[in-house]
């Protein structure tokens, strides 16, 4: 049906609750105006769409460890004091064992012409590398490098990661996120990211980290990751890489595409395809709840002015409110008990 600003009820500028109301004509006037300002029509309207503020937040570097400037990163990982490392491009894809103290490569495995290698993940002690258009994850053994199998999935392949409590997660260039959580590796559910409060696109490496289920992403050509929330696919936060880039990267640097959590430090590690370094930094996250709204801290507020919806207020309006009808009616009553003024037949 079309949206009309004239058409009563909760969708216009009229409240219903007027049309409740037939005790004088000057009564329902005063009851509607003041049930207008003390409860805005505004707060009726299920078309407004939810918008959020995405919290922005600058990293501590901690480390700077050389990077090969050759490699086009695509994805990135951390085991057992070693980074794995997914390179693409056709005829140069590559699975690599970095040290992480000097950025040297102690293995690696070139993949064939016919795959350009994407983002990688560690499932149950393999290495799983996701392939651009090939529709193909190969499994890797996670000291040898050696192929050892591999599995399909539908459409494209950019980033993927493993969580302890959510299964494996990828991502496909676009604004959903697939999941599996079964042993079959089957991609059967998904969800949407909002970002801001709508939907966004083109989301690529992915970093699963925490018990909760969160997971860390960074956008195509885009010097930030975000938190996205799994639960409901809210981002709330963003870490922003653009003063490093700045800093430390060269005009031949490409972009950020690289994100490992090291669960021993509870630090991240960082880089992007054609970068010079690896940067190993800390990131304070603010305490949110997957909503975007800042945890309670246990306290009763005393000043309500900003509670959601205003209920506080709401509710001392409504005993206003209600006050001022029972004083309303109690003059009504008082005048009808009065003997009516003569008035002429003519009148």
């Amino acid at each position: 049906m079309e949206h009309r600003s004239d058409v009563p009820g909760p969708k216009g500028r009229f409240s219903t609750r007027c049309s409740l109301i037939a005790i004088r004509p000057y009564v329902t006037i005063v009851i509607c105006i003041l049930s207008s300002l003390i409860f805005p029509v505004s707060n009726f309207n299920a078309e407004t769409p939810e918008v959020w503020e995405v919290v922005e937040i600058q990293p501590e570097i901690i480390n700077v460890v050389p990077h090969d400037e050759s490699a086009f990163t695509q994805g990135l990982e951390i085991h057992n004091g070693k980074l794995y490392e997914s390179t693409g491009l056709y005829g140069h894809s590559s699975v690599r064992i970095v040290n992480m103290e000097s950025g040297q490569i102690e293995a690696q495995y070139n993949l064939s012409d016919s795959f350009f290698g994407e983002g990688l993940t560690i499932l149950n002690n393999t290495i799983i590398q996701l392939t651009w258009k090939e529709n193909i994850a190969l499994i890797y053994d996670i000291d040898s490098l050696e192929e050892v199998g591999n599995f399909s999935y539908e459409g494209e392949g950019w980033g993927i990661c493993n969580s302890q409590t959510t299964g494996l997660w990828i991502s496909d260039g676009t604004g959903q996120l697939k999941n599996s959580n079964s042993s079959s590796i089957s991609f059967n559910k998904s969800i949407e990211v909002l970002l801001g409060g709508g939907p966004s696109q083109s989301w690529n490496e992915l970093e699963c980290i925490g018990s909760n289920g969160d997971i860390l992403a960074n956008k195509w050509f885009d010097d930030s990751i975000y938190l996205i929330h799994t639960s409901n696919g809210h981002v709330c936060q963003k870490v922003d890489f653009s003063s490093i880039r700045d800093q430390y990267e060269t005009d031949s640097s490409g972009v950020l595409n690289g994100i490992a959590w090291d669960s021993e430090t509870g630090n991240y590690w960082i880089t992007g395809k054609n970068w010079s370094n690896y940067y190993e930094v800390k990131i304070e996250f603010v305490d949110l709840s997957p909503s975007c709204q800042v945890e309670p801290s246990g306290e009763t507020p005393t000043d309500c002015m900003n509670c959601e919806n205003n209920e506080g207020i709401g509710l001392i309006h409504f005993l206003v409110l209600s006050i001022m009808i029972l004083v309303i009616y109690a003059s009504i009553s008082k005048r009808q008990t009065q003997k009516p003024s003569i008035v002429s037949e003519d009148e």
